[in-house]
């Protein structure tokens, strides 16, 4: 992993305080915004969440659809233990602790959409691919992997290059060396560049497809 946790970088991994960090963050219309746009939950799906955090992004799922399942995976044992508390009415939602892996892969059973939202920028490039991998063995043909990070850019502002010296994540790319990464497992791709919230602090995401047609191709933007 590559994460700050000494000081108070150490205090989001208490659940209350990693809550309240990204309600300041924007991270409500950020989460809204990803899921209308880019995650777009449908009747039937199943959905896996690859560093789900505290299970926040169910809340915006279950507004969009009443009949889906879904699989979240974080390695933060408090983390986890909120969501399962949180969610504990939901049987279609079921949390684990750990670090998703091929034996994961049966109990999923093809999943329609996997969502890893702020974990590339958490992870070396070897730990990249190999989430990509998992992901994609994760999907169904036709499903779809769709990635939210933080990003560097040669004209960031004052605000951007605060956001990303104080961001856990040690591994802040720019669109190009996380797309490079993402080639290496999806061929075909979209990557947009975004601001999600109500701060002025771009934010790249990657729509990454498992299967190729005439009409798909890599597009950024």
């Amino acid at each position: 992993m590559a994460e700050k946790k000494s000081g108070i970088f150490g205090l989001i991994g208490v659940p209350a305080v990693y809550n309240a960090v990204q309600f300041a963050a924007g991270a409500t219309l950020y989460r809204e915004a990803m899921t209308a746009e880019f995650i777009k939950p449908f009747a039937g799906c199943s959905i896996v969440d690859i560093g789900c955090g505290t299970g926040e992004y169910v809340h915006h799922i279950a507004r969009r659809c009443s009949d889906f399942r879904y699989l979240g995976f974080d390695t933060d044992d408090g983390y986890i233990a909120h969501a399962v508390r949180a969610f504990a009415g939901r049987p279609n939602v079921r949390f684990y602790c750990k670090a998703i892996g091929s034996e994961d892969l049966p109990a999923i059973g093809g999943a329609d959409i996997v969502v890893a939202a702020g974990v590339m920028h958490h992870l070396d490039d070897a730990l990249v691919v190999s989430m990509l991998e998992l992901a994609k063995s994760a999907l169904k043909p036709g499903g779809r992997l769709i990635t939210y990070d933080p990003g560097k850019f040669q004209d960031m502002s004052a605000f951007e290059r605060f956001f990303v010296a104080f961001d856990r994540g040690r591994s802040i790319r720019f669109e190009r060396e996380y797309a490079e990464l993402i080639a290496r497992v999806f061929p075909v791709y979209r990557s947009h560049v975004r601001y999600l919230t109500y701060y002025k602090s771009r934010n790249i995401i990657f729509e990454c497809l498992t299967t190729t047609s005439p009409t798909e191709s890599k597009t950024s933007g």
